[in-house]
């Protein structure tokens, strides 16, 4: 393996490691801060977009604009990340030679994923202003499986070409 590649693949693993403990580190926050930031956020791209579209978002309409935010951004496409980085990271610390221990990884990786959001979730049962929710488990794990299956397809066609380039020589 070329040194290029040993040094791509610690990079993934760190970054991995950095978002999952971001994840965790955030579900320990209290309640008045999270929705302070998820707020900042929600702010910031209601801005955005009234810039493009007048009036799209208003006081009326921002408390459930920024509770979309806090799902799609805060939980699914975080974990979304968590699931591309933590199964590349797991493919690479694994290093299948076949392709049928692909599934392995990939429930190995979701497995992980599930246990990351559940994790997630109990830290906010010991805070101020929080507190577990099933759903936002759901939300997460969705997200970490669909980082996981890109990563898991991207694998596979590969795998595949690599197969394919062996027939044809």
């Amino acid at each position: 393996m070329s040194k290029k590649r040993i040094i791509f693949n610690w990079v993934i693993f760190g970054l991995a490691i950095a978002i999952n403990i971001f994840i965790l580190v955030n579900g320990f926050l209290n309640g008045e801060v999270s929705t302070k930031e998820s707020d900042g956020f929600s702010k910031a791209a209601a801005d955005v977009i009234n810039s493009v579209a007048q009036d799209t978002i208003t006081k009326e309409n921002f408390p459930a604009f920024a509770g979309f935010n806090r799902k799609l951004f805060g939980h699914f496409l975080l974990f979304t990340t968590s699931g591309l980085t933590s199964t590349f990271a797991i493919h690479n610390l694994i290093k299948h030679p076949k392709l049928g221990k692909s599934y392995f990884i990939l429930a190995f990786s979701f497995g992980f994923g599930v246990v990351m959001a559940t994790l997630s979730e109990l830290a906010q049962l010991t805070t101020n202003g929080r507190a577990f929710s099933g759903i936002d488990i759901l939300i997460d794990s969705g997200g970490f499986l669909l980082g996981a299956l890109i990563i898991f397809l991207c694998l596979f066609v590969s795998e595949r070409k690599k197969k394919n380039i062996k027939v044809l020589q």
